[in-house]
């Protein structure tokens, strides 16, 4: 089998940003086959009790996702970079995810294709089409290492042993078929709990081909802020798009209130949406250290904690030249 490089490593080969923008294109397009969630994780807004008076609730149609991904195949120039399915809820909610998959390998339209998921629908079904499909990653949130906290933390009574087993079986079934993808990745947010972070990177080593721990995001909110540096540009905008269910474009993952919107995939052309006068009024009021302006940027913890990788503070308005 070959070798896929672990994905903790594969941000050591990340290009600049600063020296890179404006992009011609994103380099991460995130696709969100659902806003639904089987979780309402308590460190997610999937808790919110007004969630869905913000976030459009419902699932992305094959026939309006192949209309993006055309769209996306026909843009000029090199691929792009990653394709994450992803979004505001769990993916499998939505059984055409799987079709998604092979629908973007075929095209060849990124570099690579991953997706993220709570495991708990994933299916030995679903595992064998993602192995054939050729899916690049699969992301798997652990929450818990204990049923009781996993009830707890997920509002969620399945047994985390039957998590365990659906990441098992996956890894089973592909070393079975002598692949190497999907690279297997297994994550939990780490734990005030030092014996249950030990435990987690114990009871998962064997399982996943890479067990981690992540830190915690707070959503729109400096709440959780870890300490680090603060800075004023967030280089989510210049760098990625985020496409709803329902075909609306938000330049901030996080943003699951939508005041970063700036146009609609099914009814506009992501290029045109990327090169539009919109995305880079955006890019102007971020330069501008403006980003007060909008609701959603004004206290997001990703630029306090470590989470934006990139510095584009002191960045030029002259890279956009005349708007």
């Amino acid at each position: 089998m070959a070798v896929v490089e672990k994905y903790s490593q594969l941000k050591k080969k990340r290009i600049s940003l600063r020296d890179a923008i404006p992009l011609v294109k994103p380099f991460t397009i995130l696709f969100e086959p659902a806003s639904i969630c089987n979780f309402k994780c308590r460190c997610c807004f999937h808790s919110e009790p007004d969630i869905y008076s913000f976030l459009p609730k419902g699932s992305m149609k094959f026939d309006d996702f192949r209309k993006i991904a055309d769209d996306l195949a026909a843009w000029e120039g090199d691929k792009i970079k990653i394709i994450r399915i992803i979004g505001f809820g769990e993916p499998l909610v939505n059984p055409q995810t799987p079709s998604m998959v092979k629908y973007l390998k075929e095209l060849d339209v990124a570099e690579r294709i991953e997706i993220t998921s709570n495991a708990s629908l994933l299916s030995p079904e679903i595992s064998q089409q993602f192995i054939d499909y050729g899916l690049d990653y699969i992301r798997c949130s652990i929450y818990a290492i204990e049923q009781r906290r996993h009830e707890t933390q997920t509002q969620n009574r399945i047994s985390i042993e039957t998590i365990k087993n659906n990441i098992s079986v996956l890894k089973e079934l592909r070393d079975s078929a002598g692949r190497s993808k999907p690279f297997i990745y297994v994550k939990m947010l780490a734990s005030r709990d030092e014996f249950e972070n030990a435990l987690f990177l114990t009871e998962y080593s064997g399982i996943a081909d890479e067990a981690a721990l992540e830190k915690t995001h707070s959503w729109l909110s400096d709440t959780c802020a870890l300490s680090g540096k603060t800075r004023n540009v967030c280089p989510q905008p210049f760098k990625m798009l985020s496409i709803h269910y329902n075909g609306d474009v938000i330049l901030c993952d996080p943003d699951w209130k939508g005041n970063t919107r700036v146009g609609n995939a099914l009814t506009e052309n992501i290029s045109s949406i990327w090169g539009g006068s919109k995305i880079r009024r955006f890019w102007r009021m971020q330069l501008e250290n403006r980003r007060h302006e909008n609701e959603s940027c004004r206290h997001c913890s990703f630029l306090i904690d470590d989470y934006a990788i990139d510095d584009l503070d002191g960045v030029s308005l002259e890279i956009l030249g005349d708007d």
